[in-house]
């Protein structure tokens, strides 16, 4: 059987955060300290490093996203009739408790006393945060404001905010739920587990085997990520492994049994695992595949996950736990999730234009659902694009990478790639001494799972490709 550009990119990166055989320059860089990425969601309502992005797209993109954020026009403007609803399409998904916004936009108390402050931020084009450019992909559920919707929000300001009559609220639109329901099942961690990095790293990866019985096999069609410690959970990743894989999990979980789970600093470990089902990194809030759309658990699996804890702030226990939501039944549409990583990175200390490039040939024809691109804190730009002959594409395109806020982006429908189209994988880096945290020199900068270490990866939602790594 020919072997497939898959296969190749998943031997790279199995967990796409991963590689044992990393060089000791890598894992002494981990040492370094840094305040860990979800403790700057304080930095959220103050945040300009998409400033002009969103303030572009509020004015340009006001008519695509009218049927989310459409309201009707009442005698008085108040919170139930306008606010709220443009408040839960676009904000409630990240400012809500245990989520990655520094205050809850949930109830009228809450928006009432920060009407001022959200009134600057949508003016200046701050919030809501939607890093994607918007002529590149088109995305399920942007988060924009148009200029019509940010005057009505400063109107209710100036106003006295007032809160309205309850029965004229209607809910947003589109599939914008602020509260995905009852979860079909919770992956829970099943301990309050203290972060312990090895030697004098920050960086602590930690896997978790969350045994399942559901007696059928099941499909993951939505969960939303419930960190239990937001201030030290750098991301977490989860898979699912076979039944088989019990003994392997079981001589893991025996290495330090004063602890539980297993070290995976160097990827999950666990030699059968299915394919990902899902991730959460700042930004990220309910993820939702689609009605009929859903990845494979397996009726005897094991869910594994890997949570990334950087300890900088502080070492607290964390138990986080995955809210899952199953189809009824086999879905129309069978998805997985495989990586595209460029291992091969170099930025030099001091570089102020860093740039990295993959290029990738399919084999096989492919259908593509969503996108999740990611770096870590020294990149300036991420873009995806494909091409065949004449016909070029660009499937996403981050022109002002922020790490605090990245997603899972979804197409509204999604994209045929042929057979023998070229996909490109470019990211950019600032190691400047003046993009360097917490003051530290700059240092030369490779592929690497600690914090201070890069990446450069996109991985996609496709159609099921039936390959298992």
């Amino acid at each position: 059987m020919q072997k497939l550009w898959w296969i190749g990119v998943v031997s790279l990166a199995l967990s796409a955060c991963g590689d044992d055989k990393k060089p000791e320059a890598n894992q002494a860089n981990n040492t370094i300290g840094e305040n860990n990425v979800t403790n700057n969601a304080t930095n959220g309502s103050t945040n300009n490093a998409n400033t002009s992005n969103n303030a572009t797209n509020g004015s340009t993109n006001g008519s695509t996203n009218s049927g989310t954020n459409n309201v009707t026009t009442f005698a008085e403007l108040t919170y139930h009739n306008t606010i709220r609803p443009m408040l839960e399409a676009n904000c409630v998904s990240c400012h809500k408790l245990g989520s990655i916004g520094p205050f809850p936009l949930t109830d009228y108390d809450s928006v009432a006393s920060l009407g001022e402050l959200i009134s600057t931020t949508v003016e200046a084009g701050t919030m809501p945060p939607w890093p994607p450019d918007e002529t590149c992909g088109d995305f399920r559920n942007p988060k924009h404001l148009s200029p019509d919707q940010i005057l009505k929000i400063r109107e209710w300001t100036d106003n006295g905010k007032p809160e309205g009559d309850p029965s004229e609220y209607r809910a947003p639109a589109g599939l914008t739920a602020v509260d995905l329901g009852t979860p079909d099942y919770v992956a829970d961690i099943g301990t309050d587990y203290e972060p312990n990095p090895a030697g004098d790293r920050i960086d602590d990866y930690h896997c978790f085997a969350i045994p399942t019985s559901f007696g059928v096999d099941k499909y993951l069609s939505s969960y939303e990520t419930k960190p239990g410690n937001i201030s030290t959970v750098h991301h977490m990743l989860f898979w699912a492994a076979d039944a088989s894989e019990a003994s392997k999990i079981a001589m893991l979980e025996a290495e330090d049994e004063t602890t539980p789970g297993w070290d995976c600093f160097g990827g999950n470990r666990v030699d059968d695992v299915k394919g990902m089902l899902g991730a959460w990194v700042p930004g990220t809030s309910g993820i939702q595949y689609g009605d009929n759309r859903g990845i494979k658990i397996a009726k005897d699996a094991y869910i594994i996950v890997q949570i990334h804890y950087n300890t900088l702030n502080n070492t607290n226990p964390d138990r986080t736990k995955i809210e899952m939501h199953f189809t009824q039944g086999t879905p129309a549409e069978k998805l997985a999730m495989y990586p595209m990583p460029m291992q091969d990175l170099y930025v030099p200390a001091g570089e102020a234009n860093g740039y990295a490039k993959l290029d990738v040939t399919l084999p096989i024809p492919a259908k593509v659902y969503g996108v999740f691109p990611h770096m870590h804190r020294l990149g300036t730009r991420i873009r995806v694009t494909t091409s065949k002959g004449s016909n070029d594409a660009c499937l996403v395109d981050v022109p002002q990478w922020d790490f605090n806020w990245q997603n899972i982006y979804l197409y509204n429908e999604p994209l045929d790639v042929p057979l023998g189209t070229k996909i490109t994988l470019e990211c950019w880096y600032d190691n400047s001494p003046a993009n360097q945290p917490q003051g530290q020199m700059p240092r030369d900068v490779r592929w690497g799972e600690g914090t201070y270490d890069e990446m450069c990866l996109n991985y996609f939602v496709v159609k099921d490709l039936g390959i298992n790594f």
